[in-house]
């Protein structure tokens, strides 16, 4: 009996989390995506090679990292990812199996680096060394995805949402594949 009632209130609790949230299984099965309803970002179409493309302008808040980065070919490219906070991250869709990735990529580096860091800052810039502090910006052409079987987030820098932004030098966190 108590197996039955744990069950029955394990199914609600299940359902009031669903509640509100719209559910898009990939087409090649890999996951399922899930996002609020109320989400300012809408399902657009399922895109190649595991990926969920919404339309939509979101806000992010949290702490960028904008440096030029050594890629897995040896080249050097000029790259900006973003940390959202606790509080935007639990915005974000998500998918059902592997969760939120820790952070979103961002084009339109050099739109953000017009926008948030001062020349004298980028001139200087080494490779492999970042330009880190908290911003809060608007985005478009969200993209989810699933990579390695890890998830990640893409996304279009757009403007900076509010000022100040602050910045300081820092390297870049241990994240990815």
């Amino acid at each position: 009996m108590r197996s039955v009632f744990a069950a029955i209130v394990a199914v609600v609790f299940a359902a009031k989390a669903l509640a509100g949230n719209i559910a898009l299984p990939m087409p090649d099965n890999a996951d399922t995506i899930l996002y609020s309803e109320k989400s300012p970002l809408h399902f657009k179409s399922f895109g190649t090679d595991n990926t969920v493309n919404f339309v939509g302008v979101l806000e992010l808040r949290g702490t960028y990292y904008y440096g030029r980065n050594t890629l897995d070919d040896g080249s050097v490219a000029t790259v900006l990812y973003f940390l959202p906070d606790r509080a935007t991250a639990a915005r974000l869709p998500e998918f059902k199996v592997r969760g939120r990735p820790e952070s979103i990529y961002l084009s339109n580096e050099a739109g953000f680096a017009r926008e948030v860091i001062p020349a004298y800052e980028r001139t200087g810039l080494k490779k492999d060394k970042f330009i880190s502090g908290h911003a809060d910006v608007l985005v478009d052409r969200f993209q989810a995805g699933i990579e390695c079987d890890a998830p990640y987030f893409n996304a279009h820098f757009l403007r900076v949402a509010h000022s100040p932004v602050t910045l300081a030098m820092a390297n870049l966190p241990d994240i990815g594949c």
